[in-house]
């Protein structure tokens, strides 16, 4: 008899979810300011996000997309709600940074995705940002 094995990204108790991370030569401080700050939070979320990411921060974008802050420890990790307009519910999105002695790891995990298809949609998505983050140090 064969065995049935799971498809990478799906958990018995989260659903469909996503990490990826990468290392840069910057200081902690320095990689929560780029995540934050325009022009990365741009790609990310959107210029004209003025809130300050604090626990109970929403906004949406113009391309409808609602977060919701749920916890932050600041320069260390900040988690929250992540909806796209017209889905039923909203996933769980983790940015963290990572001290690795003179560099930082910038890591983005994400839960309760829809689907495989959804999986591999917020991946790419995150190695833009990813990208970006490297193309400006």
């Amino acid at each position: 008899m064969a065995s049935q094995k799971t498809p990478v990204g799906l958990t018995s108790s989260q659903g469909w979810e996503m990490g990826i991370r990468r290392t840069f030569p910057i200081s902690i401080h320095q990689a929560w300011e780029l995540l934050f700050t325009p022009p990365i939070l741009g790609v990310w979320l959107d210029n004209n996000a003025n809130i300050a990411f604090q626990k109970g921060d929403s906004y949406t974008t113009s391309n409808g997309i609602h977060i919701t802050v749920t916890a932050v420890t600041t320069t260390k990790v900040i988690r929250m709600k992540w909806q796209r307009e017209n889905e039923p519910t909203a996933s769980i999105l983790q940015i963290r940074v990572i001290p690795v002695k003179e560099k930082t790891t910038v890591s983005f995990h994400q839960e309760h995705l829809q689907n495989e298809a959804d999986r591999e949609r917020m991946k790419a998505y995150w190695e833009n940002v990813l990208d970006k983050i490297s193309e400006q140090i």
